[in-house]
């Protein structure tokens, strides 16, 4: 009976250290997972569909324009911010956080134009509208900026230096051939920062806004935007 109770022990003893083991194990990959896995920005679940974004900021004094403007909307389930900018009232709103920008230097997202701005173009103060725009703001609002856009006439890849070199725009998506459709992108960031300002990403992005609007062309303008997150490359 001792000899069945000690063996008992031994392998009760011995179970415990792989189990120890292979909880470390998991420790170390949750942990490794953790420093670079995907985190979603906002799941808009705090916010009430047709409401503003709940933990969306605006300019100051601005929010009853910018509420003109962007609403949480829902559609087989998701939630999305609906944007649409009838009025040429043109309000950026931003999500701002805490990024670490070299453990999590990807940006993605889903945006739909729903509605180009007819004439526009984000090569002229003229014509300096977008269906769809979507900014990684660097020391919040008087910093650089790069501002990725879906642009009504100018095509895919098309870049554009604004505001003395202190706004960068790329565009990602052109034209009307996918409108209505969501369309998804994960952009480097500290890439694109490298070869859009010919200098590296030395500090951390104060986070990302969006801006839909039509103003310069008086024309109006709709995206609806979701699932924006930010991870580690390769994931």
């Amino acid at each position: 009976m001792g000899a069945v109770c000690y063996y008992t022990v031994r392998m009760t003893r011995k179970t415990a250290k792989v189990l120890l083991s292979t909880a470390l194990m998991l420790i170390v990959a949750s942990g490794a997972f953790a420093a670079t896995g995907a985190w979603t920005l906002d799941d808009l679940s705090s916010s009430k569909v047709g409401s503003f974004p709940k933990r969306w900021r605006t300019w100051p004094l601005q929010r009853g324009k910018a509420a003109m403007v962007y609403t949480v909307a829902e559609e087989n389930g998701k939630r999305f911010i609906h944007a649409v900018d009838s009025e040429d009232i043109s309000q950026q709103i931003f999500f701002n956080f805490d990024w670490p920008i070299e453990d999590r230097p990807m940006l993605s997202w889903r945006w739909r134009a729903t509605k180009l701005p007819e004439g526009a173009a984000e090569s002229n103060d003229a014509t300096n509208d977008s269906a769809c725009g979507v900014y990684v703001v660097v020391g919040k609002y008087s910093g650089h900026s790069i501002k990725y856009v879906w642009s009504t006439t100018l095509p895919a890849g098309s870049v554009i230096s604004r505001h003395e070199g202190k706004l960068k725009i790329k565009v990602l998506d052109s034209g009307s051939g996918k409108l209505g459709q969501w369309m998804n992108h994960s952009v480097d960031v500290m890439a694109d920062y490298q070869a859009l300002f010919g200098k590296p990403l030395d500090k951390q992005p104060s986070g990302v806004g969006i801006l839909t609007d039509g103003n310069a062309v008086h024309k109006p303008a709709g995206c609806d935007y979701a699932d924006f997150a930010i991870s580690g490359k390769g994931r």
